[in-house]
């Protein structure tokens, strides 16, 4: 191309003038398309990054539901548990009700109490 414009630029009258008008013009043609390209890139690295963005935006929503669903298995056992345990302390409660309102274990419990009320122990210490 620059010889064709060297072989012009004989050719002309004005071969200066016309030569330099071309060159600009290449100049001006590279820019624009340099320009062009550069856009190009800016375009397609927004659409990388907001890809980017999305995919990260899914991967947050997927760790918030595990999360969600980790909390409620925790709590369904957690409740289970209690639950079992409350049940216990209802049979040993009901054990204990029934030992106490059979009148001869009753009784025997209060003798015992009697005599270590009325016992007196001495201490070996105490003179």
């Amino acid at each position: 191309m620059i010889a064709a414009m060297r072989e012009r630029g004989r050719n002309s009258t004005t071969d200066g003038g016309s030569l330099a008008a071309l060159a600009i013009d290449g100049v001006l043609k590279a820019e624009r398309e340099s320009q062009e390209a550069v856009a190009a890139c800016e375009q397609a690295g927004l659409k990388v990054l907001e890809l980017a963005r999305e995919r990260a935006r899914g991967i947050i929503e997927r760790a918030r539901l595990r999360s969600v669903a980790l909390h409620g298995r925790a709590a369904k056992k957690v409740e289970l548990r209690a639950t079992a345990l409350m049940e216990q302390r209802m049979t040993v409660a009901a054990e204990a009700v029934k030992q106490l309102s059979d009148p001869g274990r009753f009784r025997l419990a209060l003798e015992r109490v009697a005599v270590q009320l009325t016992t007196e122990v001495v201490s070996t210490d105490v003179a």
